[in-house]
């Protein structure tokens, strides 16, 4: 099974553009998809360090990241019933899970943009101690950098308004592009610690692409997202390079509640089946 990305909206400038992946599974699958694509251990495990498998504690640690804090260490006592209070209290915050949609953008990035992207910072400037990048996702390989906002909302249009509309995206952007022109200090940093330094002129020749993404719940009729592509003329980031990227993407779900449910009660099993409970 694969999803694939189907074009749905240019900029007017040509510049920028607005996708969806599309699939022929029933929503059902289309979760199962998701969390055996993020809780896969080697897949997981490879975001963050390629060829060193974990050990069990800190698969544990990494698994515990998509439960709620009352669940963490009593994963074996935990009920269903529990886990649905939980979402239930906190699903008025348009914010509660997104780091979900951060991960699976990751992911995505991996099977859409180049299989060899790795997880890390870009530090710009002389001190080799800065990491900070400011963006939910920042991956980068020998052929490409990638940046990425990641929203897990109710609806397309108010994800994909907070991202194109939200200061910080044009100013991360505009910022990177600044900084990188004139410096003599490029650093990508890997999770590892591993560093590797570019030069201004390295830099400006590796592709950079801004990945905008929406986890969504799906909406009926799917005419209202008309609405939420045309956002993508709202894009204008100043002294943009031509071999540069901004795609926006988004993936409908029936149910953001349901998702989150599932995503918690597998992360517990699969914590009790590495404590061998």
């Amino acid at each position: 099974m694969a999803l694939t990305i189907t074009n749905k909206s240019k900029s007017t400038c040509a510049k920028y553009e607005f996708s969806i992946y599309e699939h022929t599974l029933s929503f059902f699958d289309l979760d199962n998809y998701i969390l055996s694509i993020l809780y896969d251990e080697t897949k997981l495990n490879y975001l963050f360090q390629i060829d060193e498998p974990l050990k069990i504690g800190d698969r544990i640690k990494q698994l515990q990241r998509f439960i709620g804090n009352p669940f963490k260490n009593r994963e074996e006592e935990v009920l269903d019933s529990e886990i649905r209070i939980n979402i239930k209290s906190n699903e008025s915050k348009q914010s509660y899970y997104t780091f979900f949609a951060e991960a699976l953008l990751a992911r995505l990035n991996i099977d859409f943009i180049d299989n060899k992207l790795i997880t890390g910072v870009i530090s710009v400037g002389q001190n080799i101690s800065v990491t900070g990048h400011g963006t939910d996702v920042c991956m980068f390989s020998e052929n490409n950098l990638v940046l990425g906002e990641a929203k897990f909302y109710g609806n397309l249009y108010s994800g994909a308004y907070k991202i194109v509309n939200d200061k910080s995206f044009v100013s991360k952007l505009e910022d990177n592009i600044s900084r990188i022109n004139g410096t003599t200090d490029i650093i990508l940093k890997g999770i590892n610690g591993d560093i590797t330094r570019k030069t201004e002129k390295e830099i400006k020749k590796i592709p950079l692409t801004f990945s905008g993404f929406v986890l969504h719940t799906s909406e009926i009729p799917i005419i209202g997202y008309g609405k939420s592509y045309k956002l993508v003329n709202s894009i204008k980031i100043k002294d943009f390079p031509s071999h540069y990227k901004i795609h926006l993407y988004h993936l409908p779900i029936e149910s953001k509640s349901e998702l989150i449910f599932k995503a918690q009660r597998k992360a517990l099993d699969l914590i009790i089946k590495e404590k061998g409970l």
